[in-house]
């Protein structure tokens, strides 16, 4: 592959990703982010396979020494009358996820994005192709620039989506994600939580809790100094979401209402429900917690990864339910998938073309497994109160397969 000129559109963890790759490649890359603000701050506690971050480490695309912290079980957990504070657990599934910051991970991969390739407060709102010519790439503010390849990497609500596949629309899954950050002290015993990822059941209604700890503020992964990540699905019906997404200033959201921003009584009744369905050892942890924060959830399946010249990496592609954690692993192998196919081509058309289809075969897989445990956590959920840990495992093992080369289950 000749040497291309480069716009990656977005600037967060798949945009810097594709920067650092394609940069190293010898390419000339340069990231448009449309925050005129650095990103960091932004998210909570994100987590990926064990194999995927050490393949970031491996590439050097993260520090080898980045702080995370691993858990290697998923109990099954439900509030019964015979364990009211922390829930029966009739099963375990061994697991293999790294937990950590989504600021921790992105610093360090801007950290490997030269300033100079890095434009803060530069909106994309067009890309145009020309007969035979290179792209042209327009802003809201600033003076137009050309590129060989556009890269989206502009996140669920992508624009470059809109553009290429305008009849491609996010799909509203009926629930939204109510998530928080706790210190480990208001813990009444952080052993209970342990190395553990537990899926909490809610006893009288569709969702799913899921909670781990994360690297202290500071990066501390010592015990004492961590910090919670919880996350709520809760059903919200979509005759109920104009209502919903009004934060404390009364302005309508759009996908999500962040930290802090949340009305104080629609806080307090989502704080009211989890106490009455979680066990008290969870339902503690979400009453402690301030500036949580809420994303509704969206899916969309895509039909192709680019038109000519420009493509979509990450979630500016197909979109998967978080609990996948699949997020990390999507925006990372896009791109090197995109340069092993860069290897057989010197015209960067062709060489997506080629790309093309195994990106979508990839992101198929990824919505299959989102579907199934959106069924398996939400929808259609085992009754945990009469289960044993045979038919808890048996009911997993039919609800659930994960693809061959993306997994957090641990091999028996």
């Amino acid at each position: 592959m000749r040497k291309l000129k480069v716009a990656v559109v977005g600037g967060s963890i798949a945009g810097c990703s594709a920067a650092i790759l394609l940069g190293r490649a010898g390419h000339v890359v340069q990231v448009y982010e449309r925050s005129p603000a650095g990103l960091v701050g932004r998210g909570g506690g994100i987590g990926t396979p064990v194999p995927v971050l050490q393949g970031l480490m491996a590439a050097d695309v993260v520090d080898a020494d980045m702080p995370h912290l691993v858990a290697d079980a998923m109990p099954f957990v439900v509030r019964t009358e015979d364990a009211p504070e922390v829930g029966a657990q009739p099963w375990r599934m061994p697991m293999q996820l790294a937990a950590f910051h989504w600021s921790a991970l992105w610093g360090q991969l801007r950290g490997r994005v030269p300033d100079d390739r890095y434009h803060r407060g530069a909106t994309v709102i067009d890309v145009a192709e020309s007969a035979d010519g290179p792209l042209t790439v327009s802003f809201e503010q600033d003076d137009p620039v050309t590129a060989d390849l556009v890269v989206f990497a502009d996140g669920y609500q992508s624009l470059g989506r809109r553009l290429l596949f305008p009849d491609v629309g996010l799909r509203y899954r009926g629930y939204q994600l109510w998530r928080g950050l706790v210190p480990e002290s208001v813990l009444s015993d952080p052993d209970v939580l342990g190395s553990n990822c537990p899926r909490v059941s809610y006893p009288t209604m569709p969702g799913n809790f899921v909670c781990y700890f994360v690297p202290g503020e500071d990066g501390s992964t010592r015990p004492g100094e961590r910090l919670v990540n919880w996350a709520a699905y809760i059903p919200v019906p979509e005759e109920d979401l104009a209502t919903f997404m009004v934060d404390r200033a009364g302005r309508r959201r759009d996908g999500a209402i962040p930290p802090g921003e949340i009305r104080p009584e629609v806080e307090e009744s989502l704080k009211t429900t989890m106490e009455a369905e979680l066990p008290g050892y969870y339902g503690a942890m979400v009453r402690a917690t301030q500036h949580t924060y809420v994303q509704l959830i969206y899916t969309a399946r895509m039909p192709a990864y680019h038109r000519g010249a420009a493509c979509l990496i990450g979630d500016a592609g197909a979109v998967a339910p978080p609990f996948t954690g699949s997020g990390v692993f999507k925006g990372y192998h896009n791109v090197e998938s995109l340069l092993e196919v860069f290897d057989r081509h010197d015209d960067p058309v062709a060489a997506l073309e080629e790309w093309d289809a195994d990106q979508v075969r990839r992101a198929d897989r990824l919505l299959a497994l989102g579907d199934q445990m959106e069924r398996a956590f939400i929808w259609d959920s085992l009754d945990l109160t009469t289960a044993d840990a045979e038919s808890t495992e048996a009911w997993w093992r039919t609800a659930v397969q994960f693809p061959d080369d993306f997994t957090y289950e641990a091999k028996r």
